[in-house]
């Protein structure tokens, strides 16, 4: 009698795994965010380094809220690597909906000196951006990959 009821267990559970997509869990996988950038502003120029904030846009297309606990990224500006960043601010993205992160940047002189004259020309004009990288959920284990392209306008702070 314990077999039987064994074996009964062993493929309802079976059963259960396989109807799992259609289940109301499997929508709790979440989609990536889209994240773009919404402000790219020249805070401070000095002889040595240069600090941005960069204020990001960031939506949420799932049906359920995004605890967002980290992310890290890559923002590449007129094709070209500029920083590598990580934001550890948590910050809850409502469902169907979009919140804000800001985080500042520094710079070196050496980072940006090949494009440096492009940069005062471009001041009063919009750049080409990527942001590449991936958030970290506090509900899902794995950090979900995103990846986004626009133009902004580059902000001088006087």
């Amino acid at each position: 009698m314990r077999i039987v009821v064994f074996f009964l267990m062993l493929f309802t559970l079976n059963g259960c795994g396989t109807g799992m997509a259609n289940s109301p869990f499997a929508a709790l996988k979440p989609v990536s965010p889209e994240i773009s950038l919404k402000n790219f502003e020249l805070v401070k120029v000095g002889l040595t380094e240069q600090t941005y904030r960069l204020r990001l846009n960031i939506k949420n297309p799932n049906a359920f809220p995004l605890p967002i606990q980290a992310l890290n990224y890559q923002l590449f500006v007129n094709n070209k690597p500029f920083f590598k960043g990580a934001n550890n601010q948590p910050v809850m993205i409502p469902a169907l909906g979009e919140g804000f992160m800001e985080t500042n940047i520094n710079s070196n002189i050496a980072d940006v000196m090949e494009g440096w004259q492009q940069w005062f020309s471009l001041a009063k004009q919009t750049i080409d951006y990527r942001l590449v990288g991936d958030v970290g959920v506090s509900s899902y284990a794995i950090p979900i990959p995103f990846q986004y392209a626009d133009k902004v306008d580059l902000l001088i702070k006087h």
